[in-house]
Formats: structure tokens, sequence, C-alpha cells
């Protein structure tokens, strides 16, 4: 075993003379250099509560003041950049470290009691009337830390919820009905009542005027979607009783009177009316060449406003338009209506107006007029995408040459054409630089409807918003071990169930894959028959299905969840067919020239069998402005079989990469305790299940720059008995000994357009290695060689 003193000697230490420096650059400067005498700084605010239900962070969000952002939960970084500004604050230089940084937060005793009485409020709003609150401050060294103790008491409950006049006890509503503040519109009630198996307002629940305030959002939508246009959620209240009731509470759902009878009338559509071209800023200077070039058409009842030429037929417009003429007025359709019209990718401005026509003379109902305004997007557009990479030493570079015209056929159909062309130079053991070229083309065609007649009902049209979506790829491959050409066509659909789930269906997807010029060496390299016939020429024939839930909202930070899953099934179809028809099958020969078994073929090429799932689960923790925390798993397993008893080369899975487990080389990580040299030369490890788990620490610096810490795990493993791989196949009573660990840290620059990355791994845990020595940390001294170094774009999760 190797000395301490040799692994001390062996140590990279400009490193970390490096990142001490950084650390004592940012606190050379004391935190409380620019707090004024007779201040403190607030270093520490803690929220202590005896009901361990109550979210602390709930609570936190009611304190008014908090201290300076931290970054790994201790280190102020922005204040440390906000300290190291000289005094004078005009100068260029210190000017620009205050802006980017971040000014010391001062103790103030007025903003702790505004803070106390904001948890008071906010524990009366959670049903916690007889909440004691309490404050502690500490004060040293010109540091001051503020703690709220929270004694919450017995909370408030639900006894009672009434929704009907007739339940309520003798005498309850009277004070209101006194002072002419209730109305019982017979017929809104009924809407009320019969809902209420909809309410989160329940018996036994603690009292919540959040919960109270969702309840009248509820019911004014439920309302205004029975055509009550002109009913507002201020008109429902909620009355309250805990006399003499022990910490229990009786509440009704009350109705005011509105000073406006049209708020309890109901209105129906008169007509409507789509701008197809609408401009604001022309229609604000009353542009008279913009006027005078508008022309209306009727179809189907609805009048289209346009300017020389509607560019999107009528009917397809129309199918995004669940507002009809004689319908009553209906909150749910005009919701729908405008995620339709924005699903369609045709327009930057939209909006559904409604005015009330004056001259109808129908008591009963009230009278609407709808005008849609559509602000229409360039119909063509290109752009040009650069990414580079470098794994282990490897250097690459992509681009993409992008075009889309959006209404093709003039039927809001979306038709996307993008060329593409990648370089990477491969470094072998010998230092020997290879070259491997990537060209391909790819076009995709969406058109805002379901193309076959069974799926065609209006109904489900309404419902799912689907399209159909034809596609065409061609790809070639040129490698220093092979070249490979692919080409893809795929004809499906994809729709969405609910305003976060989407699914997409592939019924058909054909992929061609040609495989020449294998190197001598690189069949040398490949001892195993199982992993060559993945490298054979083949035809995968698809049916995919996939689902994404996704409840992020781009425009709001916070948390959010993303799943997918994947199903396909190939080649069962194609065997089918030539069982029926009672085609011959061919004969399937080892290197040694004996037949080992028989197979089917689709126009002279063998086509491939499998099954293969996948399911990967993201969870976004939004801390605060300044701290994300990023979590993620994924599995997936393809089972081959019948055909071509193993998984295609381009349908394996495969593991490293600036994607996935970044302390590898991608592909070069498995499976299992798989190693070879071949694998330095030739990165092409790949099997048939995969097990990944990440975490990522990101947090914002200053200016566009962005920092990240990334812990990543996981491996690969063959399934197949055909696979003698040593140490490859997948074993419960092991597996969890090849798990790989990485960690290492990132920068990101993120332009708002686009994101930058580059990301540093370092191995802790490779199960290449022997059982005792997979923990590198404990067995090798580090070295800058040892990181490898990732480029991308985007996020890499």
């Amino acid at each position: 075993m190797k000395s301490y003193e040799k692994y001390k000697s062996s140590y990279n230490f400009p490193i970390l003379f490096f990142l001490a420096g950084l650390l004592l650059l940012l606190g050379a400067c004391s935190t409380t250099k620019y707090v004024g005498e007779g201040e403190y700084l607030l270093n520490k605010v803690v929220v202590n509560s005896d009901d361990k239900s109550i979210p602390t962070n709930e609570l936190k969000r009611n304190v008014k003041q908090t201290p300076n952002l931290k970054i790994l939960g201790v280190w102020k970084f922005h204040l440390g950049l906000y300290n190291l500004s000289g005094k004078d604050k005009e100068k260029g230089f210190n000017k620009w470290l205050r802006r980017i940084g971040e000014e010391p937060v001062i103790y103030e005793d007025f903003q702790t009691k505004r803070s106390l009485r904001q948890l008071e409020i906010y524990l009366q709003k959670k049903g916690y009337f007889n909440a004691e609150v309490r404050d502690s401050v500490s004060f040293k060294r010109k540091k001051a830390k503020v703690y709220y103790f929270i004694k919450s008491n017995e909370p408030y409950r639900y006894r009672n919820v009434y929704r009907e006049i007739n339940e309520l006890p003798y005498n309850f509503l009277s004070p209101f009905q006194e002072k002419g503040e209730m109305s019982d519109s017979t017929l809104i009630r009924k809407y009320i009542v019969s809902d209420k198996s909809n309410s989160d307002v329940r018996l036994g629940d603690k009292v919540d005027s959040d919960v109270l305030n969702k309840e009248r959002i509820r019911i004014s939508k439920l309302l205004k979607n029975q055509g009550y246009f002109n009913f507002s959620r201020e008109y429902i209240h909620f009355i309250m009783d805990s006399t003499n009731k022990a910490s229990k509470m009786d509440v009704f759902v009350g109705v005011k009177t509105p000073e406006d009878s049209k708020a309890v009338k109901k209105y129906r559509i008169n007509k409507v009316s789509i701008f197809t071209e609408y401009d604001p800023k022309l229609m604000l200077m009353n542009d008279e060449k913009y006027l005078m070039d508008l022309d209306t058409i009727q179809y189907e009842g609805v009048g289209f406003i346009y300017r020389k030429k509607i560019k999107i037929k009528p009917d397809v417009i129309l199918s995004s338009i669940l507002i009809r003429k004689n319908e009553l007025y209906n909150l749910k359709s005009v919701e729908q209506t405008y995620s339709r019209l924005q699903s369609l990718g045709q327009f930057k401005f939209l909006n559904v107006k409604f005015e009330e026509n004056l001259e109808s003379n129908d008591e009963e109902f009230g009278s609407l007029n709808c005008i849609i305004q559509l602000t229409p997007h360039d119909q063509q557009s290109y752009s040009i995408e650069f990414e580079g990479t470098n794994s282990s030493g490897n250097i690459g570079f992509a681009g993409n040459l992008n075009y889309q015209h959006k209404n093709l056929f003039g039927g809001a159909e979306i038709f996307d054409l993008q060329f593409s062309t990648a370089k990477e130079t491969l470094k072998s053991n010998e230092q020997t630089n290879f070259s491997s070229s990537e060209y391909g083309v790819e076009s995709k065609l969406s058109i805002p409807k379901f193309l076959l007649p069974l799926l065609t009902a209006e109904k489900f049209r309404k419902s799912y918003n689907p399209k159909t979506v034809f596609s065409l790829s061609y790809n070639f491959q040129e490698r220093p071990d092979y070249t490979r050409t692919i080409a893809d066509a795929s004809f499906g659909y994809v729709w969405k169930s609910s305003k976060y789930l989407q699914h997409t269906l592939n019924l058909v997807e054909l992929n061609f894959v040609d495989v020449k010029n294998l190197s001598e060496d690189f069949l040398g390299s490949i001892s195993n028959l199982y992993i060559k016939n993945s490298f054979t020429d083949h035809v995968i024939t698809t049916s995919r299905y996939s689902l994404i839930y996704n409840d992020q909202n781009i425009n709001m930070p916070g948390d959010y969840n993303y799943l997918r899953f994947n199903f396909e099934s190939a080649g069962n179809s194609l065997k089918a067919i030539n069982r029926l028809i009672g085609k011959t099958e061919k004969n399937d020969y080892n290197d040694s020239g004996n037949i080992e078994g028989t197979y089917y073929d689709f126009i002279g090429i063998r086509f491939a069998q499998y099954l293969k799932s996948d399911i990967e689960y993201r969870f976004s923790h939004h801390i605060n402005k300044a701290n994300t925390m990023v979590y993620r798993v994924f599995l997936g397993a393809g089972l081959p079989y019948g055909n071509l008893e193993v998984l295609p080369f381009e349908k394996s899975y495969f593991s490293g990469g600036a994607n996935g487990i970044r302390a590898w080389q991608v592909r070069s990580l498995g499976p299992g305790s798989y190693s070879s040299d071949d694998a330095a030369i030739y990165p092409n490890n790949s099997a048939d299940l995969k097990l990944e788990a990440n975490l990522e620490y990101r947090f914002k610096l200053f200016w566009v720059l962005e920092g990240a810490l990334f812990v990543d795990a996981g491996n690969i493993w063959a399934i197949s008995k055909k696979d003698d791989r040593v140490g490859a196949d997948f074993k419960f009573d092991r597996f969890y000994k090849e798990i790989a660990l990485g960690t290492g840290f990132g920068t990101r620059v993120d332009l708002n357009f686009i994101l930058f990355r580059i990301d540093l791994g370092l191995k802790l845990h490779d199960p290449s290695l022997g059982v005792g020595e997979r923990w590198i940390i404990a067995h090798r001294p580090f070295k800058f060689s040892q990181l490898t170094f990732n480029i991308g774009i985007g996020y890499p999760f």
C-alpha cells in the first residue's frame, strides 16, 4: 500500500491553492465591512413552532426582514462581492461590484415587530386564533440573530358547513338579512349545493382563509360556466360562528345581494367575430391604410375579419374555438379556446373579449358579442445553433441549421427542416487522434388534427387538442471503427388530456440501419458475438407510446415535477406477416460457419424484435431566488428476443457524457464491472438495462454566471444470457456494488435565449476496478487529468 507521504507529494496543490484563494478573496473583507456604528448585520433568522404540521418555509415567508443570500447554506457570496468594493461607490469597478453583489441587510427592530404581527396574522388565517408568538434577538460582534417562537395552541376546525338556508340554526343569518347583505337566488343556490362534493371546505379540517378564498374562486368559476358572465367572486362570502363551540366553527356559504342585477343573469352568445390579422399598434393609431385593407366574410355563422387573404383556413381556426352562437357563456370554453389557439403555434398575440349586446330584447337572458383578436407570427423562420463538447480530451463541435414554416398548406401545418453536422476528435491510449464525422437531415410535419376517420370525432378534438405528426430523417456517421447510415420514417399522434399531461403514439416507425467499413481492429476488439450482432445491418419497425407530465410554470419560479414514460415494441408485426404469407426463414451462422439459428428478413434485411420501456422523473426544488436543487432518477430496460436476439446498437442504453454521469466519457462506463482496454479507443459500451440518479445544486453567482455542484450515480447492465462480457450481467446480489459514482462542479452562462454549460466531473467510485480499489479517492492521488471536461447547451436535465 502507498504511504500517506507518497499521496501527499503526488497531490496537485495548485488547484487547492486556487480554490482556497477564491474563498479567501471573498472572505478577506469582514462581512460587517459596511455595517455602520451602532448597526448590526442581520446574520440569522430562526422560526420555531411547536406544531410541526405548519410548514416552516411558509412561516419564513411572513418574516419581513431576511439575511443576505447564502450559497451552500453558509457562504454569503453576494455580500462578499459587495464588500470587495471600495469606499468610492461612484468609481466604475466599485459601482459594478455593488451592482452584482448584495448590500448588507441591517437589523431593524421595526421590521422584527412587523414580522411578529405578520406571523400572528398568518396563523389566524390558518385557524390558529389563539396562537402566541414572541421574538428574541441576540447581538454579538456587530451581528444580530433573530428568533421567533410560536406556541400554536388548539386550531379551530369546521364543525358544520352549511350550503342551504333551510339547514341553518335559528337566527344564524339575521344580522346579515337586516342589513340587506344576503341574497338567495334559488338557481345559484342550487348550483352551489349540487357541486358541494368538489369543495375543499370539509368537516373536521382546520379553518383556513386560503382554502376559503379558493372556494370563492371555484364557486365563481362554476357559475360563470353556467352563463353568469357578470358574476364576481366578491359576491361569495362566508359567515362564521364560533360562539360557545370550543375551538369549533360553523360556516355558511353566503351570496351577497349584488348592486347590479346583471350579476345574477345568464348570458348567451349573440355573434362571434374573428380578427385574423389584428395589429394593436395600427388599430390604436387608426392607421387609414390598414383599416382600408380590412375585409369580412361569413363562414359557418362566424365573421372573419382579414387583410387581402385569409392565410389560415377558417375551418382550422374554428376547430380551436369552442365559443358558439346561441350557446350560454362558459368560462371553461373561453379558457380552452385560449389554450387551443396557442397550441396551433400560429399567433404571437391573442385575445378573447366580450361586449354586451345592448340591442337585445330578451328579458330572461343577456346577450354577448365575442371578438377574438389574433396577431400571427411570421410564417417562415430559420435559426443556426452551435454546440461544443469535450469529454476526457475528445474535443468536438456540432451545428444545426433549422428552417420552419408555420402554415405550410394554409391549415396551420408546421413544417420543420433541420440540417445537422458534427465532428469529434477521438484520442486513444497511444495519443493518436481519430476523426469522427456525422451529417444528417430531418424533416417533420405537424397537422393540428387526427387524420384517421375513427379519431376525428368533434368531442375528442375539443377535449384533447390532437395533432398528427409525420417525420423523415437520414443520418450518416463516419467513425474510425465503422461507417453507419440510418434512415427513419414515422407516423403518429400527439394529444393533451390535461393541462400538464401529454401523450404521443407513434403507430409506425420504420428504421433502416446500414453498417459498413468495420475496421479490423474494431472487429478484433469485439470478442462477443452478441455485441457484434448489434453492428450488423438491420431494420427496426416499432410502435411507441410516450407519456409526459410537466407542471412547470416557466413564468413563475417554483417547485415543479417532470415525469416521462416510454414503451415500444418492435418486429412483432413483421414476424406475424412473414408467418402469415409462409415465408421461409433464413439460417444464421456463427463465426465458425455453423448454423446457430434462423430468422426472417424484410426486403432482404434482418429486422429486430424487442420490447423496451423506460421512465424518468425529475423534481426541481426552488429554495430561493439564488438557489435551486434538482433531483433526477432514470430506469430503463430493453428485452431482445426472437428474430434478432440483441438490442440494436442505436436502441441500447449507454452511460456517461454531458447529460449522464459526467465523470465518465460518453459510452465509456459499464456495463456492470466489465473492463476493457479497447474502451479507451472505441468508447461504444452499451447494454440492455440502465439505472441512473443525479443530484444537482444550482446557484446564482453574478451577472449571467451560475454555478453548480453535482453528484451522479448509475450504470448499465446486460440482460441477455448471450452477452458473456465478464461482469456485464445484472445480478441482484451485486449490482449495487457496481454503481458508478461521480461528482464535480460546473459553470453556466445564461443569456436568456441560450445557456452555455461547462461541467468538470471527477470519479469517486469506479466499478471497472478491482473490488478493493473502486473507491478512487482512497486509492489514487488527485491529478488534473482525472477531470472529465464537458461542454453543453442547456441544463443537463
